[in-house]
């Protein structure tokens, strides 16, 4: 299988929002019911319209043959970071994310799954953070998201709190400046 990868800084990724949406729909088809779909459509259009006019946005397509077969946005982390995804855990926040890269979306057909396709974007859109700072905020329901930063060695830091909801939970990279010195606990 010929897998390529483009880079689009900024706004150059805009025209592919379709088939980004298209490629999301399928792979997220196990954890979207069919009846999300158009609202969240609407909301991955709107947010990559937002986000591509700030500093650090940045997409990657993967393509096997000239069929999109994944996809991944990174952002940056404002600095400061108020800290929404901890529940008002602010230092913490500040330490682990502000000013940090985060990927936002990362997307890969089912049928090219197990073939590095994700973790050739994932490494293009974490070449920015030359201080190794990188995280990311998967879907606590995705089995195969949380899974996939397992194994490339990402740490979950925040873990769902039992019975308050759903929670939120953050994975650092592997080589995230905070995680010297962090106990490894069990998943």
């Amino acid at each position: 299988m010929n897998i390529t990868t483009v880079v689009y800084p900024g706004s150059a990724a805009l025209p592919l929002v379709d088939e980004f949406l298209h490629l999301r729909r399928l792979a997220a088809r196990p954890y979207v019911p069919p009846q999300g779909d158009p609202r969240a459509a609407e909301e991955l259009r709107e947010r990559m319209a937002e986000q591509a006019r700030t500093p650090g946005f940045l997409a990657v397509t993967a393509r096997a043959d000239s069929l999109l077969c994944g996809f991944g946005i990174a952002t940056r982390t404002p600095d400061p970071y108020r800290g929404e995804e901890l529940d008002g855990e602010d230092r913490r926040a500040q330490e682990w994310f502000a000013g940090a890269v985060r990927i936002t979306d990362l997307f890969v057909a089912p049928v090219t799954r197990g073939h590095g396709v994700a973790t050739r974007i994932l490494e293009k859109l974490t070449a920015p953070a030359t201080d190794d700072r990188v995280w990311a905020a998967p879907d606590r329901t995705d089995a195969a998201a949380l899974g996939f930063f397992r194994y490339l060695g990402w740490r979950q830091t925040v873990f769902p709190r039992f019975g308050a909801g759903p929670g939120h939970i953050a994975f650092l990279g592997p080589r995230h400046p905070s995680l010297a010195g962090m106990p490894v606990v069990g998943c």
